[in-house]
């Protein structure tokens, strides 16, 4: 990848979308700081805590896991728990991402929508200022796709968080955007899903615009979560 430069604000969704093997793994691999850009620089606010919720992960079948484990797996009893308000984030999650029947089964038994669900939910405990979503309804039918995206803007509002998404489901994900980033080892085009939509860029790599894009006004937090520049 060359010439990467964004920003993500606090209360701010952006959508990173392109071709397999555009970058789009690598840029959220160097923002999570797991791999080192090889020029330019990563910057995070101070303190700054990320949820990281992956595209999807591998379990050990024969591993003893519930779910109810696997969420809690990372955080220490004393921290998720220590205060009456840390159990009710608890719950008040659970409930929200409707998995309180699936606490107790093993986590290599549930759905693929499911299974969405819980690592959206693991990632949210962490409180996060910056939500970090590879994919999030992979495996999820229609109607959860839309509960999940809806849910998705919830979370925005309430937690006040930046949220980084990377998609291929345009059609459904550019109506739940505030900025879409078109990438194909650069930065294609970038703004508004209804101006990335018209781009000769866009057009050239996903065919034919979206006609049915929801649009609505946003204003951001100018409060800076994370920034990329020439990455």
């Amino acid at each position: 990848m060359q010439d990467i430069s964004l920003k993500i604000h606090s209360d701010e969704i952006i959508t990173l979308i392109g071709p397999n093997g555009a970058g789009k793994s690598t840029l959220l691999k160097i923002l999570l700081k797991l791999i080192q850009p090889t020029q330019g620089v990563v910057t995070q606010k101070p303190g700054l805590t990320i949820g990281f919720m992956p595209q999807k992960i591998q379990v050990d079948p024969t591993l003893p896991m519930t779910v109810e484990s696997f969420l809690k797996l990372g955080l220490p009893r004393r921290k998720l728990f220590s205060r009456k308000t840390d159990l009710s984030h608890y719950e008040q999650i659970i409930q929200e991402l409707n998995i309180s029947d699936l606490l107790q089964q093993p986590i290599q038994k549930v759905s693929g929508g499911e299974m969405q669900r819980i690592l959206l939910t693991r990632a949210l405990l962490k409180k996060p200022d910056l939500l970090v979503l590879d994919e999030p309804v992979q495996g999820v039918d229609l109607q959860g796709q839309t509960e999940l995206y809806h849910y998705i803007n919830a979370i925005r509002k309430h937690y006040h968080c930046g949220i980084l998404m990377v998609s291929h489901d345009l059609h459904i994900v550019m109506k739940n955007t505030d900025q879409v980033i078109c990438l194909n080892q650069h930065i294609c085009c970038s703004g508004h899903p209804h101006t990335v939509n018209q781009a000769p860029e866009y057009l050239k790599l996903f065919g034919i615009a979206n006609e049915e894009i929801a649009l609505y006004e946003h204003h951001h937090n100018p409060e800076t979560c994370s920034h990329i520049h020439d990455a």
